[in-house]
């Protein structure tokens, strides 16, 4: 297959003449004939793991952006080892040197002092935070993880196009990348030598460990994230499943007395590290953003009095601002006595008289970006703009010279992408990660995010346009190539050459995951999974009750069967009164659209979709709890049901998408009681599905009417022993019809039926028992509410143990709706126990 690159930009795979490079030769040896339907399967082994792995990303403002397939490309780009060890150098360096810049502006200032900076650069950029000037992080680091974005000009060199030192992400994904890429590419990968990426993710925990004040011997380490709707939000969990640290979101921690604390079903628990991948202005609702949601009250305090250390520092956004980049070769011989040895392309800070004055001559050759991140506008390419719009360009720089930056447009070199059945060369950006060590200096990732652009040609690439992702290969050398290499380039981080044996059992012991201490949020949303579960099943099984009355019109007593369960839907708000009436014919328009509206409407707040969407939700929200069958299972569901097409709307066709609901949603039970630790999260996972469970049991009974005049109904026996899964048991123990008494026993009294209401309050009773008691000072006495709580489950159950109500009607009349008040009651005894605090474990 013929692949030429594109002209005059530098191509990674061939040189200009259409060659293979040497590096490459042995790859697309390994690879061997690309025979498109071979690619293809390879292409769908990778979408399919993937899609297992439940590898997403999320673009802001696109209808279809949660959830949204990771972008990979199967074929790597291939960095030869001599090459690395010269990038790894350069950006140790560009770290320490930015690291360097940090300390002094957040210190003495003595670059602004001198005159090496100017004043205006960090005093005009909102990124620099006034509320932690002078606050010193644990050792003096501040950028304790730094990513570079590289791009390689026509004439084969490697420049730095961006530095991000704030929240730098995406080294979860190159992992991702690795693990399916080394999957679908194995023979070609063991060939390569590549080096591994898992080093690093050690050192990078081993680095966490260290920053704990006063060297606390088993610290709280915490992910910081924004939440599930972040674009990345599957990195954060990702990497807290990873290093064996708690994700958490800002509602889940508190300050008190300047000390940072966890909300967990125990009381608070002292955090000692937090691993943000929140923005500096969101981190402090009081001293940074006011209008923040996402962040910690008090923060700024905690930091400032050190009893907590925040990677990366806050304020470390600073130099992120192009601001600063012109200024980068000068600082770095000042401050470290070196050339820099990786160049940044050339800018221009408009903020000084002689560079304004180059940038606006030369706008047909420059990119005019905002010199600070806050300005957020969108880069101008000068040679693509018009006489009037460059005169209307060089105007805006005049009046407000320091928010511009000119700088160089440089061709990006070009990777071969699998499109369309061929190798396509796409512009490239690698992103490449560092970690700071515990003894000073940086490791570097061997490897990183490499990002092409959606379409030929196209100088911006970001996934938030578009763009793909492939995994990035360090070819390792034969071991004597290597140890003469070394020998003649210093700087090389020694975990790339070699990795000090270390047993797991040691790096295990230095930090581990508190799972006994689960935050409430988490708790709390667990118990919701549980809960819209088994509100989803409800909802599913009258659906599909109705359903298959309607595509079975001779089955017996169909019509009949058809009322009370229409009348069930009146209760339960899925359709209007008035179509109740029409249960009895089993027809007509109105009928047919209010059950597509139960079933796919969104919208409608006891909609089946609503419900489902609900549970996506909350399960998104507890994404690193979750194995990831069960995670898969979730947005499987979500998926199913997605509104149908017309042609999938009539009756037999919605009853087999129904039937297939049924089933994904008993895999997500199964694998709760099979995969899940029983620990306190399972708990109340369990207890949110039994509690509705039970609620919504009674509402069966009181929305068919069982104790009024439907008591003796067949029709309603019939359909209470179906939505109680309960058909099979009753047939087995009873050999009659279904008559009223044996029916109310086997769903309401019987507590070996595992849909009975009895069933559910047992277990509710045994749940609450074993749950970890919170940190309130009358938590023992009988007036806590969690001695409330057990009170009313025990109250619920002396209920269905008097005789009566199986027989008489007033008196199950009576008792439905003391359990119609009673079994919500718990959900907020719960709520007040757990999932809100106010005591530390100390209190």
């Amino acid at each position: 297959m013929l692949y030429y690159g594109t002209g005059p930009v530098f191509d990674e795979m061939v040189t200009g003449g259409g060659r293979l490079r040497p590096h490459w030769q042995k790859f697309m040896g390994a690879l061997g004939a690309l025979d498109p339907s071979l690619m293809h399967e390879r292409w769908e082994a990778a979408r399919r793991l993937l899609h297992q792995n439940g590898v997403t990303y999320n673009i802001y403002g696109d209808p279809q952006g949660m959830e949204r397939p990771w972008p990979l490309d199967m074929i790597p780009l291939l960095i030869p080892a001599v090459e690395w060890e010269k990038i790894e150098c350069g950006l140790v360096q560009r770290a320490s040197l930015l690291n360097s810049v940090l300390a002094d502006l957040y210190g003495k200032q003595d670059l602004v002092r001198s005159g090496r900076l100017p004043p205006a650069l960090l005093f005009s950029d909102r990124g620099f935070q006034r509320a932690v000037h002078g606050a010193v992080p644990t050792g003096g680091v501040y950028l304790h993880l730094y990513a570079a974005d590289l791009a390689r000009s026509p004439d084969g060199r490697w420049w730095v196009l961006g530095d991000r030192t704030q929240t730098p992400s995406g080294a979860g994904y190159a992992l991702e990348n690795r693990s399916v890429v080394s999957r679908i590419l194995a023979d070609a990968f063991k060939d390569g030598n590549v080096q591994a990426l898992a080093p690093f993710f050690t050192s990078l925990r081993e680095m966490l460990v260290s920053l704990a004040p006063a060297k606390t011997p088993d610290p709280r380490i915490v992910l910081l994230t924004p939440g599930p709707y972040n674009e990345t939000y599957f990195e954060h969990a990702y990497l807290a499943r990873h290093l064996g640290i708690t994700l958490v979101e800002g509602g889940d921690l508190t300050v008190r007395d300047r000390h940072v604390f966890l909300k967990t079903l125990s009381g608070l628990d002292p955090v000692h590290v937090i691993l943000r991948r929140l923005d500096d202005d969101y981190c402090d609702p009081l001293e940074l953003r006011t209008d923040s949601s996402l962040g910690v009250a008090g923060l700024v305090q905690a930091v400032r009095a050190g009893t907590v250390t925040v990677a990366n520092a806050l304020g470390s956004g600073l130099v992120e601002s192009l601001s600063f980049k012109p200024f980068l070769p000068m600082l770095c011989r000042h401050l470290l006595g070196e050339e820099l040895k990786i160049p940044g392309v050339a800018m221009w800070w408009c903020g000084q008289k002689e560079e304004r004055t180059y940038v606006t001559e030369h706008l047909d050759r420059l990119v005019i970006k905002p010199a600070f991140a806050h300005l957020g506008v969108e880069p101008v390419f000068g040679a693509s703009l018009t006489k009037a719009e460059r005169a209307a360009l060089t105007a805006k720089i005049n009046e407000r010279p320091g928010d511009f930056i000119g700088q160089e447009q440089l061709g990006l070199s070009t990777v071969p992408t699998w499109i369309d059945d061929s190798l396509q060369p796409r512009p490239l950006v690698m992103r490449v990660y560092l970690a700071a060590k515990p003894d000073g200096g940086y490791t570097v990732m061997p490897g990183g995010l490499t990002r092409m652009s959606a379409t030929a040609g196209r100088l911006i690439v970001s996934m938030q346009h578009g763009g793909g992702s492939k995994d990035t290969w360090v070819l390792g050398r034969s071991p004597s190539e290597y140890r003469v290499a070394t020998s003649r380039i210093q700087g090389v981080p020694s975990e790339v050459r070699s990795m000090e044996p270390r047993t797991i059992a040691a790096r295990e012991a230095e930090i581990r995951p508190h799972s006994g201490d689960l935050p409430s949020r988490v708790a709390d949303q667990l118990f919701w999974l549980g809960r819209y579960a088994e509100r989803s099943e409800s909802v599913l099984r009258i659906l599909r009750g109705v359903y298959s009355r309607l595509s079975d019109g001779a089955r017996p007593g169909a019509n009949d069967q058809l009322v009370p369960l229409m009348r069930l839907m009146d209760w339960s708000g899925m359709v209007p009164r008035d179509l109740v009436d029409l249960a009895e014919s089993g027809t007509g328009r109105g009928l047919r659209q209010a059950l597509q509206g139960a079933v796919f409407d969104g919208s409608h707040p006891n909609s089946l979709r609503a419900n489902v969407q609900r549970l996506h939700r909350t399960g998104a929200g507890v994404r690193d709890r979750l194995s990831l069958d069960m995670w898969r299972v979730i947005t499987q569901l979500d998926r199913q049901c997605e509104p149908a097409s017309a042609r999938s709307r009539v009756d037999t066709a919605m009853l087999l998408r129904l039937d297939d609901l049924i089933t994904t949603l008993a895999a997500l039970a199964g694998l709760e009681q099979e995969s899940m630790t029983r620990g306190p999260g399972w708990r109340f996972l369990d207890i949110g599905r039994r509690l509705e469970r039970g609620i919504n049991c009674v509402t069966l009974m009181r929305g068919t009417r069982i104790a009024d005049g439907a008591g003796d109904d067949p029709a309603v026996h019939e359909v209470l022993l179906e939505l109680g899964e309960s058909f099979m048991t009753y047939r087995e123990r009873f050999y009659t019809t279904a008559q009223r008494t044996p029916v109310l026993y086997l769903l309401l009294c019987d507590e070996t039926n595992p849909r009975a209401l009895a069933y559910q309050l047992s277990h509710l009773s045994r749940h609450l028992a074993a749950l970890p008691r919170p940190p309130m000072i009358d938590s023992k006495s009988q007036h806590s509410p969690t001695a409330a709580a057990i009170r009313l489950v025990d109250e619920a159950r002396e209920v269905l143990r008097e005789p009566d109500i199986i027989r008489d009607r007033f008196a199950l009349r009576s008792a439905l709706n003391r359990l119609a008040d009673r079994l919500p009651e718990i959900s907020n005894l719960l709520a007040h126990a757990y999932f809100s605090h106010a005591f530390s474990r100390s209190a």
